[in-house]
């Protein structure tokens, strides 16, 4: 066909094009600026998929029914330091989200009261729990198998009873976690296998 009708039909198509162009890319893994094509949030069962989406205004949007992050590929999401942070940042704030309830369970089943709990992310530290009853929880325990996290939430709401790591307190941990000492040792392991953009 001549090109001036080909240019024409373009014209006629241009919103089908740009739509089935987005809807290809938003399928697209985003492994370019180092993304991981997934995460996998094996505390609560979920996988979420990592997509780049180009022409997206907002640097990153998190669609949590159908378990998706959208990156923009835009020039402030264009490197892996940028897009590790942004990632860290939604694990941040979907933890504060999860892990309260997790903690909850725990707690019921031990039958002990906390004051409040908070959410960060730590490079080192799983959890914590104060003299004020506060407890501490690092957002990396989304990443963790669900045995693990829960040994590391008897083991900070076992501080409620024993603000210390004496032998009473490792006592009152068996209680609740018998097989404590592989759980700690398997959480040493795991922390040495974490995705890398957790620390970018």
């Amino acid at each position: 066909m001549p090109s001036s009708e080909a240019d024409k039909l373009v014209l006629q198509q241009q919103q089908w094009i740009e739509r089935t162009l987005m809807r290809m890319q938003q399928q697209a893994p985003a492994v370019d600026a180092g993304l991981p094509a997934y995460i996998e949030l094996r505390a609560i069962a979920e996988q979420v998929h990592v997509v780049q989406v180009a022409m997206q205004k907002k640097p990153l949007i998190w669609n949590q029914d159908i378990l998706q992050l959208s990156v923009s590929n835009n020039e402030s999401c264009s490197d892996e330091a940028g897009v590790a942070e942004l990632l860290r940042d939604w694990l941040k704030v979907y933890a504060k989200e999860r892990l309260p309830d997790l903690l909850k369970k725990v707690a019921l089943d031990m039958q002990v009261d906390y004051r409040g709990v908070s959410v960060r992310l730590q490079k080192a530290r799983w959890g914590s729990c104060s003299m004020q009853r506060n407890i501490s929880l690092n957002a990396k325990l989304l990443l963790l198998p669900p045995k693990i996290v829960r040994y590391v939430l008897v083991h900070e709401l076992s501080h409620l009873k024993h603000m210390n790591h004496s032998a009473s307190f490792w006592q009152y941990v068996e209680q609740f976690e018998p097989d404590y000492r592989k759980s700690r040792a398997e959480l040493r392991q795991l922390s040495m296998a974490l995705p890398a953009w957790l620390y970018r």
